[in-house]
């Protein structure tokens, strides 16, 4: 099952780059997947809970491609934020079309849910680069670190974005040394100033992420849990199964475990 749903994922997750999230309907996904749109209704309750689970997807592939170069150990720090950077790049654009599409057609309840999850996302991938930014310029303070992965992210999504708009060809290695010298560039020039950020503010914006985070832990675990009981109870009314009652008895208990937690 979760083979399929998997493949399921990886099928919707490209179509949403290729067409955009709002031009790709269940039908188109569920052709994508060779299944019926019953059985990708079975694994996803909703277009919106399949876009949210592909946008998380996506992020999360390309943060675990980025790890593996720098536990690969085989490359010098600056190669490795090299590296990464053309890795951030690959299709960022449509990254970035597919999630405000997304965000855009979630009701304003929905969105207000789930963004904390996606923005503690962005704020862990922020943190991956100021660590990977300060072991290529050999920094030891995190705030100057912080602001250089300001200037990255600004550059990455301009670049990307005139580059995907007028269709553009950029060599990818030769953007990346561009990047790299601006970078530099923008450190010499901030040499021996005060901090966009202090260390205390740093910290703060870490625990306010964290603490998001986990807050939003509970609200994805109930939609996951609501869509495994709709399922259940979809196959009892269909083939009449007994042990599909047990299993929406067991997750109606999970449901109410979690509630109690929540009010206490």
């Amino acid at each position: 099952m979760e083979i399929k749903k998997q493949h399921i994922l990886e099928a919707a997750s490209e179509l949403f780059l290729e067409k955009g999230y709002t031009s790709t309907s269940m039908q188109d996904v569920a052709e994508g997947c060779n299944v019926s749109k019953a059985t990708l209704y079975k694994f996803f309750q909703s277009k919106e809970s399949l876009g949210i689970m592909g946008m998380f997807y996506l992020t999360g592939q390309m943060t675990e491609r980025v790890e593996k170069v720098v536990s690969a150990g085989n490359m010098a720090p600056r190669d490795i934020l090299r590296e990464s950077i053309i890795i951030r790049m690959e299709r960022c654009a449509d990254r970035n079309r597919f999630i405000d599409e997304l965000l855009f057609s979630l009701p304003q309840d929905q969105r207000e849910n789930y963004l904390p999850a996606i923005n503690k996302s962005r704020f862990d991938i922020f943190e991956l680069f100021s660590g990977i930014i300060m072991k290529a310029f050999g920094l030891e303070n995190e705030t100057i670190a912080s602001e250089l992965t300001l200037n990255l992210n600004g550059l990455i999504k301009e670049i990307t974005f005139i580059a995907g708009e007028t269709i553009l060809e950029l060599d990818e290695r030769k953007t990346a040394d561009f990047i790299i010298d601006s970078l530099e560039a923008i450190m010499e020039k901030r040499r021996n100033k005060k901090s966009l950020m202090t260390e205390e503010q740093l910290t703060a914006l870490r625990k306010a992420f964290c603490d998001e985070g986990k807050m939003l832990r509970s609200v994805l675990r109930k939609k996951r849990l609501m869509g495994s009981l709709r399922g259940t109870l979809d196959d009892y009314e269909k083939n009449g199964r007994t042990l599909s009652l047990q299993e929406a008895e067991a997750i109606i208990g999970e449901l109410k475990q979690l509630e109690e937690s929540e009010e206490v």
